[in-house]
Protein backbone atom coordinates (compact mmCIF):
# COMPACT_ATOMS: atom_id res chain seq x y z
CA UNK A 1 0.00 0.00 0.00
CA UNK A 2 1.38 3.52 -0.70
CA UNK A 3 2.91 5.45 2.14
CA UNK A 4 0.23 8.02 2.01
CA UNK A 5 -2.66 6.14 1.91
CA UNK A 6 -1.70 3.84 4.37
CA UNK A 7 -1.25 6.31 7.08
CA UNK A 8 -5.02 7.77 5.87
CA UNK A 9 -6.33 4.08 6.82
CA UNK A 10 -4.30 4.70 9.96
CA UNK A 11 -6.03 8.01 10.62
CA UNK A 12 -9.82 6.89 9.67
CA UNK A 13 -9.12 3.95 12.06
CA UNK A 14 -7.87 6.29 14.63
CA UNK A 15 -11.10 8.48 14.16
CA UNK A 16 -13.28 5.82 14.20
CA UNK A 17 -11.94 4.58 17.03
CA UNK A 18 -12.38 7.98 18.90
CA UNK A 19 -15.91 8.52 18.14
CA UNK A 20 -17.03 4.89 18.87
CA UNK A 21 -14.64 4.62 22.32
CA UNK A 22 -13.02 1.76 21.59
CA UNK A 23 -9.24 1.36 20.73
CA UNK A 24 -6.13 2.58 22.58
CA UNK A 25 -7.09 5.08 24.24
CA UNK A 26 -11.04 5.54 23.71
CA UNK A 27 -13.59 7.84 24.69
CA UNK A 28 -14.30 6.11 28.51
CA UNK A 29 -10.81 6.25 28.73
CA UNK A 30 -10.35 9.87 28.06
CA UNK A 31 -12.52 10.72 31.19
CA UNK A 32 -9.66 9.69 33.39
CA UNK A 33 -7.28 11.49 31.73
CA UNK A 34 -6.67 15.53 32.80
CA UNK A 35 -8.53 17.74 30.85
CA UNK A 36 -5.81 19.82 30.08
CA UNK A 37 -1.90 20.36 30.37
CA UNK A 38 0.82 21.95 32.00
CA UNK A 39 3.57 22.44 29.14
CA UNK A 40 7.00 24.33 30.58
CA UNK A 41 10.37 24.11 28.83
CA UNK A 42 13.49 26.83 28.42
CA UNK A 43 14.86 28.82 25.64
CA UNK A 44 18.39 29.03 24.72
CA UNK A 45 20.96 30.66 22.13
CA UNK A 46 22.21 27.76 20.15
CA UNK A 47 24.88 27.08 21.99
CA UNK A 48 24.90 28.85 24.34
CA UNK A 49 22.75 30.15 27.64
CA UNK A 50 19.25 31.55 28.47
CA UNK A 51 17.37 33.29 26.53
CA UNK A 52 15.28 35.86 28.25
CA UNK A 53 11.93 37.54 26.36
CA UNK A 54 11.42 35.35 23.33
CA UNK A 55 7.99 34.77 22.94
CA UNK A 56 6.66 31.27 22.59
CA UNK A 57 3.54 30.46 20.45
CA UNK A 58 1.34 27.39 19.85
CA UNK A 59 -1.20 26.53 17.09
CA UNK A 60 -2.97 22.66 16.82
CA UNK A 61 -3.26 20.60 13.53
CA UNK A 62 -4.91 17.74 15.51
CA UNK A 63 -6.43 16.95 18.90
CA UNK A 64 -6.87 13.54 20.96
CA UNK A 65 -6.29 10.32 19.09
CA UNK A 66 -5.60 12.06 15.49
CA UNK A 67 -9.29 13.91 15.62
CA UNK A 68 -10.34 16.92 15.08
CA UNK A 69 -8.96 19.67 17.37
CA UNK A 70 -11.86 21.20 19.36
CA UNK A 71 -10.37 23.04 22.51
CA UNK A 72 -8.74 26.13 22.21
CA UNK A 73 -5.30 26.28 19.69
CA UNK A 74 -3.65 29.30 20.63
CA UNK A 75 -1.44 29.87 23.79
CA UNK A 76 1.42 32.39 24.08
CA UNK A 77 3.81 32.65 27.03
CA UNK A 78 7.19 34.67 27.48
CA UNK A 79 10.65 33.14 29.03
CA UNK A 80 11.79 34.76 31.62
CA UNK A 81 15.57 35.79 32.78
CA UNK A 82 16.59 31.93 32.93
CA UNK A 83 14.61 31.66 29.82
CA UNK A 84 12.05 29.34 31.20
CA UNK A 85 8.45 29.31 30.25
CA UNK A 86 5.28 27.50 30.88
CA UNK A 87 1.63 27.37 29.56
CA UNK A 88 -1.47 25.82 31.47
CA UNK A 89 -4.74 24.51 29.50
CA UNK A 90 -3.19 23.05 26.44
CA UNK A 91 -5.51 19.61 25.67
CA UNK A 92 -3.51 16.92 24.29
CA UNK A 93 -2.93 16.48 20.54
CA UNK A 94 -0.23 17.50 17.40
CA UNK A 95 1.01 20.80 18.71
CA UNK A 96 3.40 23.76 16.74
CA UNK A 97 5.49 25.65 18.42
CA UNK A 98 6.80 28.50 17.58
CA UNK A 99 9.84 30.14 19.64
CA UNK A 100 10.65 33.63 18.57
CA UNK A 101 13.60 36.82 19.99
CA UNK A 102 14.57 40.04 18.90
CA UNK A 103 17.87 39.53 17.13
CA UNK A 104 17.22 35.91 16.56
CA UNK A 105 15.47 33.19 14.17
CA UNK A 106 12.89 31.90 14.78
CA UNK A 107 12.44 28.62 15.20
CA UNK A 108 9.45 25.87 15.08
CA UNK A 109 9.29 22.27 16.09
CA UNK A 110 6.04 20.21 15.39
CA UNK A 111 5.46 17.63 18.05
CA UNK A 112 2.52 15.23 19.39
CA UNK A 113 1.69 15.70 23.43
CA UNK A 114 -0.12 12.69 24.50
CA UNK A 115 -2.13 12.51 21.05
CA UNK A 116 -2.50 8.14 21.71
CA UNK A 117 -0.75 7.73 25.15
CA UNK A 118 -1.69 8.82 28.60
CA UNK A 119 -0.51 12.04 29.87
CA UNK A 120 2.55 11.58 32.77
CA UNK A 121 1.82 12.94 36.10
CA UNK A 122 4.89 15.44 35.91
CA UNK A 123 4.75 18.54 33.42
CA UNK A 124 5.51 17.80 29.54
CA UNK A 125 8.89 19.80 28.52
CA UNK A 126 11.32 20.75 26.07
CA UNK A 127 14.03 22.80 25.45
CA UNK A 128 14.05 25.00 22.16
CA UNK A 129 17.36 27.00 21.04
CA UNK A 130 17.25 30.13 19.07
CA UNK A 131 19.89 31.10 16.38
CA UNK A 132 20.83 34.80 17.08
CA UNK A 133 20.95 36.68 13.34
CA UNK A 134 25.16 37.49 13.94
CA UNK A 135 25.79 33.85 13.31
CA UNK A 136 25.43 34.21 9.67
CA UNK A 137 28.32 37.38 10.41
CA UNK A 138 27.12 40.76 11.08
CA UNK A 139 23.96 42.35 9.70
CA UNK A 140 25.58 46.17 9.56
CA UNK A 141 27.15 46.41 5.80
CA UNK A 142 25.30 42.91 4.32
CA UNK A 143 24.18 43.44 1.14
CA UNK A 144 20.10 43.74 0.65
CA UNK A 145 20.65 40.30 -1.46
CA UNK A 146 22.91 38.80 0.74
CA UNK A 147 21.33 35.70 2.33
CA UNK A 148 21.38 37.09 6.03
CA UNK A 149 19.25 40.32 4.38
CA UNK A 150 16.81 37.48 2.33
CA UNK A 151 16.49 35.59 5.91
CA UNK A 152 15.83 38.51 7.40
CA UNK A 153 13.10 40.03 5.20
CA UNK A 154 11.35 36.35 5.29
CA UNK A 155 10.71 36.13 8.82
CA UNK A 156 9.76 39.46 8.98
CA UNK A 157 7.04 39.20 6.31
CA UNK A 158 5.45 35.72 8.08
CA UNK A 159 4.33 38.21 10.75
CA UNK A 160 2.04 40.39 7.69
CA UNK A 161 0.06 37.46 6.91
CA UNK A 162 0.15 38.11 3.58
CA UNK A 163 0.19 34.90 1.77
CA UNK A 164 1.34 36.34 -1.84
CA UNK A 165 4.29 37.83 0.20
CA UNK A 166 5.12 35.02 1.85
CA UNK A 167 5.33 32.68 -1.64
CA UNK A 168 7.56 35.44 -3.28
CA UNK A 169 9.38 35.34 -0.08
CA UNK A 170 10.21 31.63 0.16
CA UNK A 171 10.67 31.52 -3.94
CA UNK A 172 13.52 33.97 -3.23
CA UNK A 173 15.08 31.62 -0.86
CA UNK A 174 14.90 28.89 -2.59
CA UNK A 175 17.11 30.94 -5.50
CA UNK A 176 19.04 32.29 -2.97
CA UNK A 177 22.93 30.89 -2.62
CA UNK A 178 22.61 29.59 0.84
CA UNK A 179 24.80 27.19 2.69
CA UNK A 180 24.91 25.50 5.87
CA UNK A 181 22.68 26.93 8.59
CA UNK A 182 21.06 29.68 6.65
CA UNK A 183 19.34 26.06 5.03
CA UNK A 184 18.07 25.42 8.43
CA UNK A 185 16.66 29.16 8.92
CA UNK A 186 15.37 28.91 5.63
CA UNK A 187 13.25 25.28 7.02
CA UNK A 188 12.06 27.04 10.27
CA UNK A 189 10.50 30.04 8.08
CA UNK A 190 9.07 27.48 5.89
CA UNK A 191 6.87 26.24 8.67
CA UNK A 192 6.21 29.28 10.27
CA UNK A 193 4.77 29.88 6.82
CA UNK A 194 2.24 26.39 7.37
CA UNK A 195 4.68 25.55 4.08
CA UNK A 196 5.81 22.10 5.29
CA UNK A 197 7.10 21.14 1.49
CA UNK A 198 9.45 23.87 1.47
CA UNK A 199 10.79 23.61 4.72
CA UNK A 200 11.98 19.91 3.73
CA UNK A 201 13.58 20.43 0.98
CA UNK A 202 15.19 23.69 2.74
CA UNK A 203 16.21 20.85 6.20
CA UNK A 204 17.29 18.22 3.54
CA UNK A 205 20.58 20.97 2.53
CA UNK A 206 20.99 21.71 5.52
CA UNK A 207 21.35 18.30 6.57
CA UNK A 208 23.76 17.55 3.77
CA UNK A 209 25.69 20.58 4.74
CA UNK A 210 25.93 19.99 8.91
CA UNK A 211 25.23 16.11 8.88
CA UNK A 212 26.19 16.01 12.74
CA UNK A 213 23.50 18.97 13.79
CA UNK A 214 20.39 17.64 15.13
CA UNK A 215 18.59 21.10 13.76
CA UNK A 216 18.00 19.61 10.02
CA UNK A 217 16.77 16.15 11.09
CA UNK A 218 14.69 18.07 13.85
CA UNK A 219 13.23 20.32 11.12
CA UNK A 220 12.66 17.06 8.63
CA UNK A 221 10.39 15.63 11.65
CA UNK A 222 8.28 18.91 11.71
CA UNK A 223 7.60 19.08 8.25
CA UNK A 224 6.83 15.63 8.08
CA UNK A 225 4.38 15.03 10.98
CA UNK A 226 2.77 18.63 9.72
CA UNK A 227 2.02 16.52 6.43
CA UNK A 228 1.02 13.63 8.99
CA UNK A 229 3.94 11.60 7.32
CA UNK A 230 4.45 9.25 9.82
CA UNK A 231 7.05 7.24 8.72
CA UNK A 232 9.43 10.63 7.85
CA UNK A 233 8.76 11.68 11.57
CA UNK A 234 9.61 9.07 13.28
CA UNK A 235 13.14 8.98 11.34
CA UNK A 236 13.47 12.50 11.76
CA UNK A 237 12.81 12.44 15.43
CA UNK A 238 15.14 9.06 16.01
CA UNK A 239 17.82 10.94 14.12
CA UNK A 240 17.43 14.50 15.63
CA UNK A 241 17.13 12.53 19.26
CA UNK A 242 20.78 10.62 18.25
CA UNK A 243 22.29 14.07 17.62
CA UNK A 244 21.79 16.04 20.88
CA UNK A 245 22.59 15.68 24.24
CA UNK A 246 20.25 18.38 25.70
CA UNK A 247 18.44 16.45 28.14
CA UNK A 248 14.70 18.30 28.14
CA UNK A 249 14.71 17.55 23.73
CA UNK A 250 15.75 14.54 24.05
CA UNK A 251 12.93 13.55 26.61
CA UNK A 252 10.48 15.43 24.35
CA UNK A 253 11.74 13.38 21.36
CA UNK A 254 11.31 10.06 22.93
CA UNK A 255 7.84 10.75 23.88
CA UNK A 256 7.12 11.41 20.12
CA UNK A 257 8.86 8.58 18.98
CA UNK A 258 6.61 6.44 21.30
CA UNK A 259 3.19 8.51 20.76
CA UNK A 260 4.17 7.44 16.49
CA UNK A 261 5.06 4.16 17.31
CA UNK A 262 1.80 4.03 18.71
CA UNK A 263 0.09 4.78 15.92
CA UNK A 264 1.37 2.71 13.93
CA UNK A 265 0.81 -0.21 15.90
CA UNK A 266 -2.81 0.36 14.98
CA UNK A 267 -2.44 0.28 11.56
Amino acid sequence: MHLRTRHAVVLTSLLLTSATGGGIVGTAQQDQYPETLRLRGDVTIEGGGPLAGARIRTDALRGPNAAQIVAQKIFTARTGKNGDWSLLGVTRGLWILEAVAPDHFPHVVVVPIYMMTKPETRPWETSLALLPVTAMGPVEGAAMNSPQRMLLDAASRVQSGDRRANQEALRKLAEAPLESISWCVAGDIALLMREPDVAQRFFEQAAKATPAWYRPQLGLASAAMMRFDLDGALKGYAEARSRTKTEKLVRMLSAAIREIQQILRIG
